[in-house]
């Protein structure tokens, strides 16, 4: 197994601008996190928005790349599957993946990757709409008026044994509880779970009242360390605690598209998924309790984290064929040849997969990754299962609705 080449995600990172999320997502996640900076939110590391972007970004990466399937996901870019079906020939057993091993990648993308992306943009995006319930309740007096918003990390809950932190909520409204003379303390106000995904409301109030439980254990808060009975938990007379729960919203991308002729050949234009809404939705659904919708959406998400997940594949490619390109790519950048190496391997998946949900799983990568998030994911056949999308299938769509097999974008 090789090793991570990967050894500095900030420089990679750091390559990075919100661009990367397209125009209206970018705009409204730079300006999310500049409202939560001038409200003095606090986050684990960077002073603006881009820095902060960049460094939640850092820390995706190296979440991904310590993820014991990190190497692995390499030697699939490396290596690749074997490329053609049937058994693989002996003298090509170690210079390809075996099926388990590609099967194991198309999980790790599919599941890991695409979910720690869409993860980090959705948390970014809900601290702007805490922010403003927050101030809310500060003004109606219903919360302390020094109560602050501490991201991710900031936090980190003590293990009930052992050392080591747990991870925590992810997001905390915390108080300092300093006074002169008086052992430091910290209390807690509230917590917040987002989900980039939806998720029942009985669901997040047991995560959220286990935030509430594992913190008494006692809490690191911006490298300092608060014993459990140093830390309190509940605010007044009547130790109240905000749960806030933070949801997508449930519209749609559209799945309007056109082909525009260029130097290079045809380009497909798929049409942006704009908010309905013009900013968040906040209830209270209970005593302290709220739901928090973001105005963008589950599929809006999921198209910004494809395309993150699909730059960082990239990224590892290009660094892997930085210094030498296989046979019949040398005129390739590395860039070209990491983002060639990406859809060849996940081509070559396709012919290795041995169960149905492999195979649906493959499919859904290399169609979004070709074609966009809103037809390479709903391009189906009449059953419902996904089938492989070529650019010929769009042509009887647009001329017709449907392709002549039956397939279409549901």
């Amino acid at each position: 197994m090789m090793k991570n080449i990967i050894s500095n995600t900030a420089t990679v990172a750091d390559t990075v601008s919100f661009e990367l999320l397209g125009a209206d997502l970018g705009s409204d996640l730079e300006s999310a996190i500049q409202t939560a900076l001038t409200a003095g939110v606090i986050f684990p590391k960077g002073s603006s928005p881009l820095s902060i972007f960049r460094e939640t970004l850092a820390g995706t990466i190296q979440g991904i790349e310590t993820h014991h399937r990190g190497p692995l996901f390499q030697e699939f870019l490396l290596k690749g599957p074997y490329e053609d079906r049937g058994t693989i020939p002996t003298e090509l057993i170690d210079n390809r993946l075996s099926d388990a091993e590609v099967a194991s990648v198309i999980t790790f993308i599919y599941s890991h990757m695409v979910n720690c992306f869409k993860g980090a943009v959705a948390e970014l995006l809900a601290v702007k709409a805490c922010v403003g319930l927050l101030k809310q309740l500060q003004r109606e007096s219903e919360l302390p008026a020094n109560a602050l918003l501490y991201v991710g990390d900031v936090v980190g809950v003590h293990r009930p044994r052992g050392k080591g932190l747990l991870k925590g909520a992810d997001l905390y409204v915390l108080v300092d509880a300093h006074r002169p003379n008086v052992v430091p303390g910290i209390l807690v106000a509230g917590v917040v779970e987002v989900k980039s995904y939806f998720s029942s409301s009985r669901r997040l109030r047991e995560q959220l009242d286990r935030h509430i439980r594992r913190s008494k254990e006692g809490l690191r808060v911006s490298g300092r360390d608060y014993a459990g009975g140093h830390v309190r938990v509940g605010f007044g007379p009547n130790l109240r605690i905000l749960r806030i729960a933070v949801l997508p919203s449930k519209w749609r991308l559209p799945q309007t598209f056109r082909f525009e002729k260029s130097a290079h050949g045809r380009l497909l234009d798929v049409d942006s998924g704009v908010p309905p809404h013009s900013d968040n939705e906040i209830i209270m659904t209970g005593d302290d309790e709220w739901r928090i919708t973001l105005r963008w959406s589950k599929e809006a998400l999921a198209e910004a984290a494809y395309e993150m997940t699909f730059w960082y594949m990239e990224k590892v490619g290009e660094l892997i064929y930085s210094h030498r390109r296989p046979k019949g790519w040398e005129e390739m950048s590395a860039g070209e040849a990491g983002r060639n190496a990406t859809k060849m391997m996940l081509y070559y998946a396709l012919l290795r997969c041995g169960t149905t949900r492999e195979t649906q799983r493959a499919i859904a990568l290399y169609n979004t990754y070709g074609f966009s998030y809103a037809l390479g994911m709903n391009y189906r056949n009449a059953e419902g299962r996904r089938e492989v999308l070529w650019p010929r299938d769009l042509d009887e769509i647009m001329s017709d609705g449907k392709t002549k097999c039956g397939c279409r974008l549901f």
